[in-house]
């Protein structure tokens, strides 16, 4: 009997010590295949890294792309290289400035005059032209030029007034105004604009009765007729 029941507890022994084993040979197994699956996940988040260097690969073509613009820019500056030089060649062929053509080339344009044709008349000044824009004199009466046949003349501009001299050849005039006296004749008076312009004077032409003086900046004064005036 003692026999029997050692072979019984035995027999469960074994089969308690199968059963730990299996089940700790099946545990084994399932920790290996769930381990193994995070393996194959790192192996699939491992794609992304491909896509990086892609992307990657991308932003340096784009920054060579880039590198690759400035030539349009280049083109731009040769193409205003060739527009200064284009406007440089039209301002060459253009010639002179008008200033430069009535200082110079005015005189001989205009028709030569005689002495006789402007001397012991009144000559009384109506306005002037400076850079395109014509000033009117308020009170051409107080601005007189006369000329003599001595070669003498006659200025009063104001409350100023004087002789001096001036010397004709054809159309080519100069005047000498210095003996002048120099008073201060007011805020409105014109008597600065007057002599300024007069000390400029190059040339000179009568034209639809009237006086036309050039100064040599390109400023013409214009005097009109007002009777004989006796030295």
């Amino acid at each position: 009997m003692k026999m029997k029941n050692t072979s019984i507890s035995l027999v469960l022994f074994l089969t308690i010590g199968i059963i730990t084993i299996v089940s700790f040979s099946l545990g084994c197994t399932e920790q290996e295949e769930n381990s193994s699956k995070p393996v194959e996940n790192i192996s699939l988040q491992t794609e992304p890294v491909a896509n990086t260097s892609e992307s990657i690969a991308n932003t340096s073509e784009s920054a060579a792309n880039i590198s690759q613009q400035p030539e349009p820019v280049e083109n731009v500056s040769s193409q205003s290289g060739s527009s200064g030089s284009a406007s440089s060649q039209s301002g060459i062929s253009g010639g002179t400035s008008p200033q430069s053509e009535s200082s110079e080339d005015i005189s001989q344009q205009l028709e030569p005059i005689s002495a006789d044709k402007i001397t012991s008349i009144r000559w009384l000044w109506k306005g002037y032209e400076h850079s395109d824009k014509y000033t009117l004199v308020p009170n051409p009466e107080n601005y007189i030029l006369a000329f003599f046949s001595d070669g003498t003349c006659y200025v009063k501009a104001e409350c100023n007034s004087g002789n001096g001299s001036y010397t004709l050849e054809e159309n080519n005039l100069t005047i000498d105004s210095t003996a002048i006296t120099l008073m201060a004749c007011g805020p409105d008076s014109m008597d600065p604009e007057y002599m300024e312009l007069l000390a400029g004077v190059k040339s000179a032409v009568i034209k639809d009765g009237q006086l036309i003086l050039y100064s040599s900046e390109g400023d013409s004064m214009f005097f009109t007729n007002g009777g004989q005036f006796e030295q």
